[in-house]
């Protein structure tokens, strides 16, 4: 279908706003870590990698999850009932087509504690460099080189198929990485059957490079990489994964692939940050000019920064973030489990295949975040103790959104036991541009309505499309989808 010119209008905007393709935290932190972290010596073991066996019970939709090496042990403590698959990170590729660097694969402990559990474990085959890229795609005996040297790691390791992360990706290899994609999948298919495919692919497309379209269409899955918004060298500070904003957001990446892929939602997965950028900033102030390179912090870290500091809520992006002063002002930026639930709540109201996290481990010995997959992912929240459920971020509010879709207006009806407090309730367009707000004082009665009547903040008659209600009321927010009829 041709775009309107109003789509590439709002694209270059967007290009010119959010400048050009920059490292991903991929990249970044495979570079750092290859030079910063001491590797154990690989321990030669006699014990045999079992088969995946069968799950009686596990999430309803795909939980897909990097365990980068440099994370160790971590896998010991992974709550195996909440994810479905594991990408070891990483394999590293040359342009000829050999692996470099295993960086201790095939890790016999995880691969059997997986397998146990009923989980898959892929391999991820990294190449970042621009010119090495090129000498692999475009010649087919370094292709089929790589295919063959991941199909005999992956039968090695006993494992469940391999994750293709390309990055810097040149435009002129378009058909060439659709080539790849097509002959690696066939091979994996027809030599280990029921193996995966998937890739990881960026928040934009900022070179045309990519065949979206395609390689959903061959592969089992495209692992979107939902963050890295704002990095280590943005000029000011801002929300790593903005769920809503007003230029490229995490709904602006899932609506561009959607439209992309002719909605291949079945086929998208979700990547989600268990991370953060830290900055020295010139003020306190949200989005304040940045004054040196950030440092990529995890999640356990920024949770602890923030509890300590004070956890502020940026509205627009809904993201949390922090600041303190040491002597200059430093602000932190990052996702929580609040801002993971909505998310969450995103990809399941667009049903796309599920979800990913960047990275595992990166929570430490914090319970809230695995607390969190399971209210989402698990049926009627199983695996979630009582007491932890409690102290997740999202309560049911919304009653009922009628009539949806609608050619006029839409009726809110929720519920609150709050009183002398707010319910502040957002409409946003389908690239998270605010249209309509409103607040709502809550006096101690359990049940309030509210009507959108379909126009923006001036008054004015919004146009035909898909919107997103979000309503807050104190640390809780409920989102939901919108489509309007003219």
């Amino acid at each position: 279908m041709a775009k309107h010119p109003l789509y590439f209008f709002i694209m270059n905007i967007l290009v010119f706003v959010f400048a050009q393709e920059h490292p991903s935290i991929h990249k970044i932190q495979l570079e750092y870590y290859n030079k910063n972290y001491i590797e154990l010596p690989r321990q030669d073991t006699r014990e045999s990698i079992i088969n995946k066996q069968n799950r009686s019970s596990g999430p309803n939709r795909e939980v897909f999850g990097y365990h980068p090496y440099w994370m160790g042990t971590a896998w010991q403590n992974y709550n195996y009932n909440l994810i479905s698959t594991i990408a070891f990170f990483s394999a590293e590729a040359t342009a000829q087509g050999n692996l470099s660097n295993l960086h201790g694969w095939p890790v016999t402990g995880l691969i059997n504690l997986a397998h146990t559990n009923g989980v898959n474990v892929v391999l991820c085959v990294t190449l970042f460099d621009n010119e090495d890229l090129i000498t692999l795609l475009s010649n087919p005996s370094y292709r089929e080189n790589l295919i063959n040297n991941l199909l005999t790691q992956v039968q090695a390791g006993n494992a469940d198929g391999v994750n293709i992360d390309f990055e810097s990706f040149p435009p002129s290899q378009k058909q060439n990485m659709v080539q790849f994609i097509t002959d690696l999948t066939n091979t994996f298919h027809t030599e280990i059957p029921g193996s995966q495919v998937t890739l990881a692919t960026p928040a934009v497309d900022w070179n045309n490079g990519w065949d979206y379209n395609a390689l959903a269409t061959i592969s089992d899955g495209l692992f979107i990489m939902g963050y890295n918004y704002y990095y280590g060298g943005s000029s000011s500070t801002g929300p790593v994964a903005p769920l809503y904003s007003n230029g490229i957001s995490v709904s602006w990446t899932i609506n561009d692939y959607l439209d992309k892929t002719n909605n291949q939602y079945d086929k998208l997965i979700l990547g989600c940050p268990y991370y953060g950028f830290e900055w020295s900033a010139s003020s306190a102030s949200s989005g304040a000019s940045t004054l040196d390179y950030g440092s990529a912090k995890f999640y356990s870290e920024m949770e602890g920064n923030a509890l300590s500091y004070g956890k502020l809520w940026h509205e627009s992006s809904q993201t949390p973030w922090y600041r303190y002063q040491n002597p200059n002002w430093y602000q932190g930026w990052y996702d929580d489990s609040l801002s993971l639930s909505l998310k969450y709540d995103f990809a399941i109201e667009n049903d796309l295949l599920g979800v990913g996290v960047w990275a595992m481990g990166y929570d430490g010995n914090n319970p809230e975040l695995w607390d969190l997959l399971s209210s989402k992912f698990i049926t009627n929240g199983l695996n979630a103790s009582s007491d932890s459920r409690l102290s997740l971020p999202v309560a049911p509010m919304i009653n009922a959104l009628y009539p949806n879709p609608s050619n006029s207006s839409i009726k809110l009806d929720f519920s609150s036991n709050y009183k002398n407090n707010n319910a502040k309730i957002s409409i946003f367009d389908i690239l998270g541009r605010p249209v309509d707000t409103k607040s709502i004082l809550l006096n101690g009665n359990k049940n309030y309505s509210w009507v959108w009547d379909g126009t923006d903040m001036l008054g004015q008659e919004t146009p035909a499309g898909i919107y997103f209600l979000i309503i807050t009321i104190d640390q809780y927010i409920e989102s939901r989808k919108i489509t309007l009829l003219k």
